[in-house]
């Protein structure tokens, strides 16, 4: 993907962002729908072959939490209620989660969610991911949490590869460091995603950030 067009939707979601702040305050709005639905309208628009349902992995008597983004293709066949979505993991080709400002909470109870989702049918798993546009935590611990290090004497990140991952059911997650302007964002974004072979978990550094996120939606 062209840089020009990954660092313009960064800064789009960024500004959206910021701008909603105001509006969410002054009109005592949702700010977590108003955020999905700016991450929906792009992602939308960039894979046309592409559906994006709000609603639950569903099979049988089994289903999930409710789930922000769940991913799968315009022949699909889906159940709806109003507008909720109810929808077979075989057709589910990505379920995410998106997150205003995530704390560890919020990871914990992602995780649990998509350790549930992944449960459903065990033929059929999908990839299961997180969307932050921050996070209360700091970079480095959640960083630790997914198997990496800083190391002051190289000033590079390493692999933690004795530290247990903390949320094995996250497939990857990113954070694009919305409140932070634009010249000091980039030293809270990140992207990591799991290696399917070893199960760890890859720390890209590919800028724009945004970039590493939309390599997975773009290949559904």
């Amino acid at each position: 993907m062209d840089n020009i067009f990954a660092q313009y939707y960064e800064d789009l979601l960024s500004s959206q962002y910021q701008v909603s702040e105001a509006l969410v305050k002054d009109q005592h709005l949702s700010c977590g729908t108003i955020r999905e639905e700016f991450l929906r309208e792009i992602l939308i628009k960039k894979r046309l072959s592409i559906k994006i349902a709000k609603g639950f992995v569903k099979k049988g008597e089994d289903r999930s939490g409710e789930c922000d983004h769940i991913f799968y293709h315009q022949d699909s066949s889906i159940d709806t209620i109003g507008s909720l979505s109810f929808i077979l993991p075989e057709h589910c080709k990505l379920v995410l989660e998106i997150k205003s400002n995530a704390t560890g909470a919020d990871l914990k109870k992602t995780n649990e969610n998509f350790k549930r989702i992944k449960s459903i049918d065990v033929d059929h798993k999908p990839k299961c991911g997180l969307f932050c546009y921050n996070t209360v935590l700091q970079k480095m611990t959640v960083l630790n949490r997914f198997g990496w290090k800083y190391d002051t004497d190289t000033e590079s990140w390493v692999e933690d590869s004795v530290r247990t991952l903390e949320y094995p059911f996250i497939d990857f997650i990113v954070c694009i460091a919305s409140l932070d302007e634009s010249e000091g964002c980039i030293e809270k974004q990140f992207f990591i995603i799991r290696d399917n072979d070893s199960g760890r978990f890859i720390l890209r550094q590919e800028y724009p950030i945004i970039k590493n996120f939309f390599g997975v939606t773009d290949n559904l």
